[in-house]
């Protein structure tokens, strides 16, 4: 297969996550800087300690997920880091986090959200279900890079054939205890921008995002997913509890 796998622009999939990320990303360009209401959801991620000192740490919780990635091949992640230096650059001083690049990831499912309580012997039911899944291995590409008016940074993330949905939704079905909010993506988070950054800092963003906004970057074959016990966000403190490899078909 090509190094550089493309979607037919009639894939159904394709258009519909296409359309998806727009939809958030151009929110973002409406105003002249980012609004600190809008902020605030970024910001409740971080120790409040640690915002104030100007260097950011994710919040300790409890997650139980689904993911692929962490971490994700070089050509993927050395691609990824990349961009994080480019959008630095334009960012300069003010206030953000980066996700570390061993953590970069990819979310089929949340299991267990931080305010949510959790059963120990829900840790078989999903490992036995996770066991009978139909799992192949798939292209992962993505297809450009936004930013979200809330300054989370994500990359445009395309299973083909739907492969992360499909298993998402099957688990929706399977386990009558997974909760109904749910990623309708496939994307990759990168980074936070946490505070206002200027209108000429913001207008220079907007250029760069613009012009990563469809471009393609990169594809590789995903070919494990991971059961994790997430205990910092942005996977800072995890422990993967299971991992399961796809059948190689690609």
């Amino acid at each position: 297969m090509s190094d550089l796998y493309t979607f037919s622009d009639n894939n159904a999939h394709y258009a519909y996550l296409k359309a998806s990320y727009n939809k958030v990303g151009g929110q973002t360009w409406r105003n002249d800087d980012f609004m600190n209401s809008s902020l605030d959801i970024s910001r409740s991620l971080f120790s409040k300690e640690s915002l104030e000192l100007r260097k950011p740490a994710p919040k300790e919780l409890e997650v139980y997920a689904l993911v692929s990635g962490i971490s994700f091949s070089k050509k993927i992640t050395n691609k990824l880091v990349s961009i994080q230096q480019s959008i630095d650059i334009v960012l300069g001083d003010s206030l953000k986090y980066w996700v570390l690049p061993l953590n970069f990831g990819v979310e089929y499912c949340v299991f267990k959200w931080p305010e949510e309580n959790w059963d120990k012997k829900w840790v078989f039911s999903i490992n036995k279900e996770l066991s009978l899944l139909n799992k192949s291995s798939f292209q992962f590409s993505i297809h450009g890079i936004q930013v979200n008016p809330d300054g989370c940074i994500v990359a445009k993330g395309y299973d083909e054939g739907g492969m992360i949905f499909r298993i998402r939704e099957q688990l929706k079905v399977n386990l009558e205890f997974l909760p109904k909010r749910q990623s309708g993506w496939a994307h990759i988070p990168i980074g936070r921008i946490l505070e206002p950054i200027g209108s000429e800092n913001f207008l220079a963003l907007e250029v760069l995002i613009n012009k990563m906004s469809d471009t393609f970057i990169v594809s590789d074959v995903i070919n494990s997913m991971k059961f994790v016990h997430e205990t910092r966000w942005y996977m800072e403190k995890k422990t993967i509890l299971e991992e399961f490899e796809l059948n190689i078909d690609i």
